[in-house]
């Protein structure tokens, strides 16, 4: 669900200036054409935006569901995502032309449909824009459309998309009164790149997370500062059963994973014993990028984990949106 939360933020955020960047320009052309009041106008194309967006999510969860995304794979793609907002700030900016190939366009033939409908007077025009906006996403809606591909849920696919397009409806609502000005600021694209460019930022590093690669921004903070995190100082060794399981429990609350060991051996199999009490939000979808684990765990009750560590080093497991993390130290 946090998912859909950090969706819902973005929109609110950045995505509203940066899709107004792009798709601005369509909804003051047919603002034009419109006798009516222009705050219906809007409300219609947005609504009608938010619709088409929910329903796109859907189909890109059910695709997402069909190819059974790993952690790893789903790292890649917050990566993809990153780099993709990047080459988006690059463009905003105009930094080179070789960013505009960073744009994913639809056909020219689409281009004019939605064109002609911004010429219409219409009073469904502005609905009907609204719709096909779908085909001319912005560089960070193309970003969300990774995500929602990697709930592989037709569900937070849907809310995913769905509320990103939500969040950005006061930003069109309050800029599409004002688009014939706004529209000619510059300062615009400056606020939405820093944005973007934060946003990407997070969302490369949630991807390295992921990954469980040791090439995080919260590594090389200790790298850089020296500081020894707790597990750390008074490392446990996980204790083995009689059959010869190394053995840990490791609660899961709200606010991340707390472990009662942080050292395992190589070669000797490990039994977790994930225990949740009334947990909610991300920290349920427990995956071990290493092995390709991944479990959802009940907001209450215990979950086992099995698997042997083979290689020595560090061992990393986050939840599955790289927020929440651990990790064991395997020698």
């Amino acid at each position: 669900m946090n998912t859909v939360w950090l969706a819902f933020i973005t929109g609110l955020t950045t995505g509203g200036i940066s899709c107004f960047a792009v798709q601005g320009g369509l909804l003051a052309s047919t603002l034009t054409q419109q006798k009516g009041s222009q705050k219906t106008a809007i409300a219609s194309f947005l609504a009608s935006k938010v619709f088409a967006y929910t329903l796109f999510g859907i189909l890109l969860g059910l695709v997402g569901g069909s190819i059974a995304i790993s952690p790893k794979l789903q790292g890649f793609m917050q990566i993809a995502a990153g780099i993709f907002m990047i080459a988006t700030v690059g463009k905003l900016l105009e930094i080179h032309p070789i960013f505009r190939r960073f744009t994913v366009t639809p056909p020219k033939f689409l281009f004019r449909l939605v064109r002609s409908q911004t010429n219409s007077k219409d009073i469904f025009a502005p609905a009907i824009l609204g719709f096909l906006t779908i085909l001319i996403p912005c560089g960070v809606t193309q970003a969300m459309i990774l995500l929602a591909i990697a709930t592989g849920s037709p569900l937070f696919g849907g809310l995913t998309l769905g509320a990103f397009i939500l969040g950005t409806t006061p930003v069109f609502f309050g800029l599409g009164l004002a688009s014939n000005q706004i529209l000619q600021r510059k300062s615009l694209k400056f606020v939405a790149a820093s944005a973007i460019l934060i946003l990407a930022l997070i969302s490369i590093n949630t991807g390295q997370v992921l990954r469980g690669s040791i090439h995080t921004f919260q590594n090389y903070w200790v790298a850089l500062t020296g500081e020894i995190e707790p597990s750390e100082i008074s490392a446990q060794v996980a204790g083995l059963n009689s059959k010869g399981v190394q053995e840990v429990e490791i609660v899961v609350s709200g606010n991340g994973y707390h472990s009662s060991a942080q050292v395992l051996k190589a070669g000797v199999p490990v039994a977790l014993s994930l225990i949740t009490q009334n947990t909610k939000g991300c920290s349920r979808a427990f995956t071990i990028p290493e092995y390709n684990i991944t479990k959802i765990l009940p907001e209450t009750g215990t979950q086992s984990v099995e698997f042997t560590p083979t290689r020595r080093g560090r061992l990393s497991y986050t939840c599955s949106m790289g927020m929440y993390t651990g990790y064991f130290e395997v020698i």
